[in-house]
């Protein structure tokens, strides 16, 4: 499941987390709290570290839907309902799925980012839109997901009888459900029943994953309570009966940007669909390893000069040819050779003598197939001084 990492799980667990498999996670209790409390959701809270992060501060999550339900950490959420008739017959009923989304008192997010991020979300009252259900947000309403499993687990989940919204279509969107949630809201075309309708953007994040989804602006609007507002719990500034919901700090969630509304370069038109990776040092790249730390080995060798940089090579993707720039502290034999992503020898890119001074190579890469490569720098008694990564694309 994208983000779950980042947007759930707190630091020091992190590791932990990454260490364990979807199936290990099932059974796994230790980290199920942060789910119904999640870190996140205290920088989007203003009684506790909402001023810590100005740009969240279109994300509030509600601290009184409805003037009755407080969603804030420790808080109880909708627990209050447990057990009682309001909740009879609906995914919060004991018989139904109540013991997975109200398991316990101080565990507010249970209801809305424990499904989201851990089983699927039902189609079941009340995880339907608010569409119809006049005001009572655990009426039935109009359905937009069903990629519910209970086992649960890290997990994406896809409904694949949803079908796929054409990129051609104007209504196509980024925001994934979340925009579906919009249309199924305010769109005449859907909000005048609550009979079950393709919307677009039905199949978007997180009912499965599309390349164009903001994976990273969805899950920071769910911590933000979107999809409480989309059942219905709609946000604070909101007076329970009032006609129109959509409130200020509704739409302050909806139109909340991470200032990244696309990529960079485009999108391929074969597998893997993705372009290829940006350098990790920089917009051009070229620079394949740098080093702080001297690598003279008994007073002879290659080691740094002014720059902490003993190789480099550009460009980098490269297409026929890559050139290589040596440091050399003082004369001696150097040798670059290339290995594939499974370490298998490929070719001497360099070999030779050079004195103490700055110099290029440029390797002509032949009939090299497009891939990841390895470039290994030796020194002249075969002791590895560096090795980076080279890209040949497409």
């Amino acid at each position: 499941m994208p983000l779950t990492n980042e947007a759930v799980i707190p630091v020091g667990q992190k590791d932990y987390w990454n260490a364990l498999t979807p199936y290990d996670e099932i059974t796994d209790t230790a980290l199920d709290g942060y789910f119904y409390n999640p870190e996140l959701a205290l920088y989007m809270d203003d009684d506790l570290f909402g001023g810590a992060v100005p740009a969240f501060s279109p994300l509030r999550i509600q601290r009184n839907a409805l003037q009755a339900f407080d969603f804030g950490n420790g808080k109880d959420g909708l627990y209050a309902l447990k057990g009682s008739p309001a909740v009879a017959g609906t995914a919060l009923d004991d018989a139904v799925f109540g013991t997975l989304l109200l398991p316990g008192p101080g565990q507010p997010r249970s209801v809305d980012l424990w499904p989201i991020f851990h089983t699927g979300v039902p189609n079941f009252p009340p995880y339907q839109l608010a569409t119809g259900k006049n005001g009572n947000p655990l009426a039935a309403g109009k359905p937009f997901i069903n990629n519910f499993l209970p086992n649960g687990g890290d997990m994406l989940r896809l409904n694949m009888a949803v079908p796929a919204t054409s990129r051609q279509d104007p209504a196509f969107s980024t925001l994934g459900i979340v925009q579906a949630a919009v249309l199924g809201l305010t769109d005449p075309a859907y909000n005048q029943s609550t009979a079950i309708q393709f919307i677009p953007n039905m199949d978007g994040f997180p009912n499965g994953r599309r390349l164009e989804d903001d994976v990273t602006r969805i899950e920071l609007q769910a911590v933000g309570g979107v999809a409480l507002a989309a059942i219905g719990l709609w946000y604070d500034d909101y007076t329970a009966g009032s006609p129109n919901p959509v409130t200020q700090d509704l739409l302050d969630v909806l139109t909340f940007t991470t200032g990244v509304e696309s990529n960079d370069v485009a999108f391929t038109a074969s597998f893997p669909y993705l372009a290829m990776p940006q350098s990790g040092t920089g917009a051009c790249g070229g620079s394949i390893v740098t080093s702080t730390s001297d690598v003279f080995q008994g007073g002879n060798g290659i080691g740094l000069s002014q720059k902490p940089v003993l190789m480099k090579n550009y460009p980098n993707p490269f297409s026929t040819q890559t050139t290589f720039e040596f440091k050399v502290n003082l004369p001696t034999n150097i040798s670059v050779r290339v290995f594939d992503m499974q370490g298998k020898y490929v070719a001497t890119a360099y070999s030779g003598f050079q004195q103490a001074g700055t110099f290029t190579y440029t390797w002509n890469t032949g009939d090299l197939r497009p891939g990841f490569y390895i470039a290994n720098l030796y020194d002249g008694n075969g002791s590895l001084l560096q090795s980076g990564k080279l890209v040949k694309p497409e």
